[in-house]
């Protein structure tokens, strides 16, 4: 990596830092039974919640608060945050966290992170500070005294609860998530596994690309071709359909790349990418079949998609290969009247015309 990702989780933008939170609290899974989102206005002191039963707040579950200042988090950040989760849990809106975790991008500062490791001492300063920062700080629409019930509930509540999360310590886990190549690229993603060459029966996942490149052949020869067979008298084609079934499952090792490693749907948005690139010189006007099949395979190798992290890892030959599986899932069928995009049903026409399919 040419920039630490320490240093590029300092410059993230507030939602940045909530977004890569919530991606690293999956990494502590199984341990939680959901990860979840909160923040939004009227949060009540949440930001990212897991919980660690199916019975959710009547359950164990722990906080996140993600925070991001100029400097690291100071103890004048987290008075109002420390008393939300008190008055809330006050009020039954929720049952006290078992944790609650403080994540800030620039890390904590020194006086916090004592005070963190002293409950004691930091429940009696946030008694000394509630007038200062958490009476209106709480709410918008009322006063919130620390005095009767809430000073009691105060006095009785577990600060132990209130805890730190270093960057360097999420960073880690973060790392072993399927987001962390997305977000900060490419260091350490995994190298394409051996590319499996093609087996020699004809497998049913390539029938339909295959059928339409023998509907090509044959009306380029005008010679009825059915079987991989009848090739060996015609070398150009038997070279062409050899390295188009290398292609289809170049790309098909590309679609089995680690699944631990990319996004899911990575494939498929990479796929859809190229459909958007070749349509285009697809639709045109040709003087066969062949030729549109020619010419649509080499616009691809011109396109570099940037869709998500599994594009470092795509080369020519997937490019190439790609638009035999849009072939192959109908996105690139032609009928007598026109392409179908990638989201219509698959119609295959036997009586191919000039505007055949090419792929």
């Amino acid at each position: 990596m040419n920039f630490p990702v320490a240093k590029l989780i300092e410059i993230f933008e507030p939602a940045q830092w909530e977004e890569f939170t919530e991606e690293w609290a999956v990494s502590l899974e199984p341990g939680y039974k959901e990860v979840i989102r909160w923040s939004a206005t009227g949060d009540m002191g949440l930001d990212v919640i897991g919980f660690n039963t199916d019975k959710k707040f009547d359950g164990a579950w722990d906080n996140y608060q993600c925070k991001r200042y100029a400097l690291q988090l100071q103890p004048s950040n987290i008075w109002v945050e420390l008393a939300k989760i008190i008055h809330y849990s006050h009020l039954g809106e929720y049952t006290v966290p078992k944790n609650c975790y403080f994540a800030a991008s620039k890390g904590v500062g020194l006086k916090l992170k004592k005070l963190l490791t002293k409950p004691a001492e930091l429940k009696k300063a946030l008694i000394a500070n509630w007038d200062g920062y958490c009476k209106t700080g709480i709410s918008d629409k009322t006063a919130i005294p620390l005095e009767g019930k809430l000073l009691e509930y105060v006095n009785a509540f577990p600060f132990g609860i209130f805890k730190m999360k270093s960057v360097t310590e999420m960073i880690k886990g973060h790392a072993k998530t399927i987001y962390y190549q997305r977000r900060f690229g490419t260091a350490s993603f995994p190298e394409r596994p051996l590319i499996e060459q093609p087996p020699q029966e004809i497998h049913q996942k390539e029938s339909r690309y295959v059928r339409q490149l023998f509907d090509v052949y044959s009306e380029k020869l005008k010679v009825q071709l059915d079987d991989p067979s009848q090739l060996a008298k015609y070398p150009d084609m038997q070279e062409h359909f050899n390295r188009s079934r290398e292609i289809f499952y170049h790309a098909e090792s590309l679609r089995n790349f680690p699944r631990d490693s990319v996004d899911p749907g990575a494939f498929d948005a990479i796929r859809e990418e190229i459909y958007h690139g070749v349509v285009d010189t697809y639709e045109m006007d040709y003087a066969d079949g062949l030729a549109r099949v020619r010419s649509t395979l080499s616009h691809a190798t011109t396109l570099n998609p940037s869709c998500n992290a599994l594009c470092i890892r795509v080369q020519t030959q997937d490019k190439q290969g790609l638009c035999h599986h849009l072939c192959e899932r109908g996105s690139l069928q032609v009928g007598e009247k026109q392409c179908l995009s990638p989201h219509k049903p698959f119609r295959h026409s036997t009586a191919l015309s000039k505007r055949a399919c090419a792929l």
